[in-house]
């Protein structure tokens, strides 16, 4: 019994650990997202100099 404790802990933590990446990584596009990369990167229209 203690053994399958640790195992589903042991599991437990490495799926936190991938959500709390994935989380991490989500928030971090979200933050440096703008518009002027969009517009230069995925439409690649080209850009006043601002």
């Amino acid at each position: 019994m203690v053994q399958e404790s640790v195992y589903l802990a042991v599991w437990l933590l490495g799926l936190f650990g991938l959500v709390g990446i994935v989380s991490i990584c989500v928030a971090r596009l979200i933050i440096h997202d703008s518009r002027a990369y969009d517009e230069h990167f995925v439409w690649k229209r080209k850009l006043p100099p601002e």
